[in-house]
């Protein structure tokens, strides 16, 4: 089940997040509503506390002198159209390095800075793409909103009903919910992505728990 959801996830990773060529069906509603996304601005003390977790889990070293944060993340939440080629080339302002390990996982070494730099770019480029969706033409997604740790997801709609690419969208913030927790050192039990019509009530509610159960 994992390797067909990590082969979900890498087609739907790229900044476009839709692919109305996808013939898989629409997740399944869920009956009860979960809690709902805040509106989000970066905060740094997000990458605080994340950096202390990563302290407390031993994932923090310290090597000729300067301090780095080790972290792994698994493949169903890096991408399996990952190179090592390309770790290497684009190493720098968001980690020093970083290994493709034999499972797919990604293990990436990062300063403190860089630590707090990845996250901000992570947060600016997911920001970047959801706007992206929503000003698509192609699709029903009039609102997308989350909180700050990537795991609930508001999306609202021009319609009452959640069709194939609407519903394509939760595997992609699965995949970002994730990633996101891994980097913070407290990986979600479950991402919630919470489905709205355009008068505020809510069609379905979505949680990635049930690929993981």
């Amino acid at each position: 089940m994992k390797k067909i959801i990590t082969l979900l996830l890498a087609a739907l990773m790229p900044v476009s997040l839709i692919s109305c060529s996808k013939k898989q069906p629409a997740p399944a509603a869920s009956a009860q509503p979960q809690a709902t996304a805040a509106a989000h601005v970066f905060d740094e003390k997000i990458a605080d506390a994340g950096w202390a977790k990563q302290e407390s889990l031993g994932n923090v070293k310290t090597e000729d002198g300067s301090t780095y944060a080790v972290i792994t993340v698994p493949e169903v939440f890096a991408g399996s159209d990952i190179t090592q080629t390309n770790l290497d080339s684009e190493a720098g302002e968001t980690y020093t390095s970083a290994k493709l390990n034999d499972d797919g996982s990604v293990t990436y070494k990062m300063t403190r800075d860089q630590y707090n730099a990845m996250l901000r770019t992570l947060s600016e480029t997911w920001d970047k793409s959801f706007d992206e969706v929503v000003a698509g033409p192609n699709n029903a997604v009039t609102k997308i909103e989350h909180n700050d740790h990537y795991s609930v997801f508001d999306v609202t709609l021009n319609t009452d009903k959640v069709g194939l690419a609407e519903g394509f969208l939760s595997f992609a913030f699965y995949a970002y919910g994730g990633r996101y927790g891994t980097y913070l050192g407290d990986e979600p039990k479950e991402i919630i992505v919470n489905y709205y019509a355009p008068d505020g009530k809510l069609i379905s509610t979505e949680s990635s728990a049930k690929f993981t159960n």
